[in-house]
């Protein structure tokens, strides 16, 4: 029998987001908040595998929006007049109410892909207030290596907001990170100089010539063949650090860094602790490898 309460999260915490609903209280749970945000509903079955395969999913991605998405699930066999209003004849089948009406639906498990770009455009047609949300869920899918769907969000954000410095940001190291830096250029060409100004865009602007000069270095296998001729060599490190960013390997590319200050802090004018600020910078003080990075630098430099 699948279990619906087997999800892997915290039930209070996803006691608002995701809950199960009857007959009796689908206006409640369904109705009156889908005028707030879109509300999936998940018809499901006891013993029914693709309801077993597409739920956890659901929950995970309902999770993953913070908000902006709620998830309501509804045991077929326990209401089947609901079934029978909505004409439902077999699960999984989910429906996606939106201002107290249903606006799409599905029947079947979809792949994961497929539930993220539906997703992805439900995030971003979401209302105004909830943009701060959106756009944070936007830049952790691409933190997370999920670039194209996060290109999705973006670019679904500037059909609204076409001056969005967050979202042209976004959408420039989208287009970096799935090796599209000509596009990447050509949209920060297009931008004025007061939207060239904006932080956002400012730190696209460095990851894009950050990945330009990578395309100058040397392959990773090279440079590692040149520093086993030569440890000191701190050009081919320096490189291989840029080169390592390239690939999202940030905690190797910090590495490489701090092993040049730590054999010639002075080489190239501090060159190494410059460029590793500047990954800090392009990476954002919550990433991760911004923040093992400033401990590491922080023990060399205070030590």
């Amino acid at each position: 029998m699948l279990d619906k309460d087997a999800s892997g999260g915290n039930k209070e915490r996803d006691a608002d987001l995701i809950k199960d609903s009857s007959l009796a209280s689908f206006t409640n749970d369904v109705i009156g908040p889908s005028k707030d945000c879109p509300v999936i509903v998940d018809f499901w079955a006891p013993n029914c595998s693709p309801c077993a395969e597409l739920t956890p999913t659901l929950e995970r991605l309902v999770r993953g929006a913070k908000g902006a998405i709620k998830l309501v699930k509804i045991n077929l066999q326990e209401n089947q007049q609901l079934a029978a209003q909505l004409q439902i004849q077999s699960v999984p089948t989910v429906f996606i109410f939106k201002d107290g009406r249903p606006i799409d639906g599905f029947t079947g498990a979809l792949p994961e892909s497929e539930l993220k770009k539906l997703f992805a455009g439900l995030i971003a047609d979401n209302p105004d207030e909830a943009l701060a949300e959106v756009l944070a869920h936007a830049s952790d899918l691409l933190q997370n290596g999920e670039a194209q769907t996060a290109a999705e969000i973006f670019a679904q954000i500037l059909t609204r907001e076409p001056e969005n410095p967050d979202a042209i940001g976004g959408i420039i190291k989208c287009y970096i990170a799935i090796g599209e830096l000509g596009t990447a250029q050509e949209t920060i060409e297009a931008m004025t100089e007061s939207l060239l100004n904006e932080p956002a865009i400012q730190s696209a602007n460095s990851a894009l010539q950050l990945a330009l000069k990578s395309t100058e270095t040397g392959p990773v296998s090279d440079l590692l063949t040149e520093l086993e001729a030569n440890p000191d060599n701190h050009q081919a490190r320096f490189d291989l650090a840029i080169a390592l960013n390239a690939s999202n390997d940030k905690a190797a590319a910090t590495k490489e860094l701090i092993e040049i200050m730590q054999r010639e802090n002075a080489w190239n004018d501090g060159a190494a602790q410059t460029q590793l600020l500047e990954f800090f910078e392009i990476w954002g003080p919550t990433d991760p490898g911004t923040i093992e990075g400033r401990k590491k630098l922080s023990i060399l430099l205070f030590s």
